[in-house]
Order: structure tokens, then sequence, then C-alpha cells
């Protein structure tokens, strides 16, 4: 019995098991590509990905799947994900193991991370020989790799890295010499970045700002007749623990504080207490109504 309809995120189906041979792949849209299950030992499969959303379940004559359309269950338990969109990349576990993170590639310029698995189609060409050729900027065009009529492949260097699989270019383990333009029969196929290894795909790019400088709080200049300078007294000044956060009385009274060196000038009966050699210095300006300078001393 066979069923295909949509299956709902279930939170917390799966667990989270680590798996040292997980593939990362890195594969163009609209292509596809067969992720391994691995060898679990049983004929019963289950495929999730990000943890969460069930994509093939198959427990003895049953299988159920979430859009026959799209995800492929091989005899072995394999999984083929066809038709590919963005929304499919992430985390891929077969039986609670990791077995695939997938990045989706959009455009023609892929910048990927060193150490991946990258699939090129030879997307425009009809013919069964592809002549596959890559050139790196300054150098001339070398060719890569040769798939003839009858199905044999021959790679041209690599290292062994290279390889047809999945119906296309695959390129094993990725180094910075696989960066540059590839070409397929004559057609531009991608422009290839490659990162370095710690420098792994991220939601979030590197942060480049500067730490934040301290915050200036700015307002519009009042005349010298509207305001003057409250006289600085000891009761005045915060004591230890006193809340410095404490809103301004009747919103008149703005307080200022700065940690550094004293530089206060000499005046009468208004010098602060004895301080530190570093300290914390406090000041508030009030700002009165012009109408109440007549009562200034």
């Amino acid at each position: 019995m066979f069923s295909c309809h949509v299956w709902f995120l279930l939170s917390g189906l799966i667990g989270c098991t680590g798996n040292s041979t997980a593939i990362w792949f890195s594969v163009p849209e609209n292509h596809h590509v067969c992720l391994p299950c691995g060898s679990s030992g049983s004929s019963d499969v289950i495929w999730t990905r990000q943890d969460q959303e069930v994509l093939v379940i198959r427990r003895g004559g049953y299988k159920t799947n979430k859009d026959c359309r799209r995800y492929r269950l091989m005899v072995n338990g394999d999984l083929c994900v066809q038709h590919l969109k963005e929304s499919d990349h992430g985390r891929y576990r077969c039986n609670q193991q990791l077995v695939a993170e997938l990045q989706v590639l959009t455009g023609r310029d892929y910048t990927v991370s060193a150490g991946r698995t990258l699939l090129l189609p030879c997307s425009g060409s009809s013919k069964p020989k592809q002549r596959w050729f890559q050139q790196r900027e300054g150098e001339r065009r070398e060719a890569v790799l040769t798939k003839y009529r009858n199905g044999t492949v021959k790679p041209e260097r690599g290292g062994g890295r290279l390889s047809f699989t999945n119906d296309a270019l695959q390129i094993q383990d990725l180094q910075p010499e696989d960066a540059g333009e590839y070409v397929c029969n004559g057609l531009l196929q991608a422009r290839v970045t490659v990162l370095a290894a710690h420098a792994e795909t991220s939601s979030q790019p590197p942060s480049t700002s500067t730490p934040p400088s301290p915050a200036v709080v700015t307002a519009a200049a009042p005349t010298r007749e509207d305001t003057e300078l409250q006289p600085w007294t000891a009761s005045s000044a915060p004591t230890e623990g006193e809340d410095l956060e404490t809103p301004p009385l009747c919103g008149e009274t703005i307080h200022y504080a700065s940690l550094g060196r004293q530089n206060w000038r000499e005046r009468p009966s208004r010098s602060p207490p004895e301080q530190s050699h570093h300290s914390v210095i406090y000041s508030s300006v009030v700002s009165r109504p012009a109408a109440r300078a007549e009562h200034k001393l």
C-alpha cells in the first residue's frame, strides 16, 4: 500500500544523533540529488529534514510520502530529492542518523565553502557527450572531465575528487584551486568562489562593525536667559548604590555622568568632596522657565 499526502511538522519526533560520514552537498536549484541512508540494517526507513519535518516513512509494507512528486525512496533506503528549491536546504537524517547537509545554489555565481561536495549539471545541452572545462582567473581554460556517449567518464584532473554523479559533474572535498568558471559543451554553467574551510555557510554574515560609541544625548540648545546651572552640593551627589536611572523630577533635571580624572575649576563653596584618582563625576542641569529668572541669586 502506498499513500501520498502532506505530513505536518512534528516537533521532537526524531532525536539528534551525529554521524561523521555525513556529506555536505551544494547543488543548484531545479536539479536533483540522491542522499544515502547508510547501513542502517533495517528495511524500515524514516527520513526527516531539520530534525522535525518528516519526508518519507517506510514500515514493512506501508509507505507514506510528504510529496511523492519530489521525494523518491529507493529500495536501499536512499532518498532522491527532485526539482530542488531554496526551501530544501538543511540537514537530512535517515533513521535518526545525520547523513547529509544540503545547500541549494541559485543563479550562476556560487559561493561554496571548502570541503563540501559540489554538483554542476550541464544545463542547456542535450548532447549525450559532455566535455567540461575550468578557467581560473588569469589562466587558460583547462579540460577537467569528459563523459562519453556510452557512459564512460574520464576525469582529467582533480586527483580522484572529480566524477560524474547525480547527472552532474561532482567535485568532492572542494578546494581553493577549484574556483573559477565552469563550461560544459561550450556553455557557461557556473562561476565558483571557494571560501576557506572555517567560513562555513551561515544565515548571518561575519560582523564588520566597530564597537558602539558612548551614547550621546542631544537636545535643542536653550538660551542663556532660560537656564541656569544648579549649584553642586554634597547632598546632590548620588550615594553608593543609588539608582542612577531615576527619572528627572518634573521632567526638568538632566543628569550627566562621566568616568575619568577630575577637572574641576576652583569655585568658592562649590568644590566637590574628595574623590579617588579615577572617579565618576556627576553634574545636573535644570531647565527653568524664563519667568523665574528674577529669583536668581
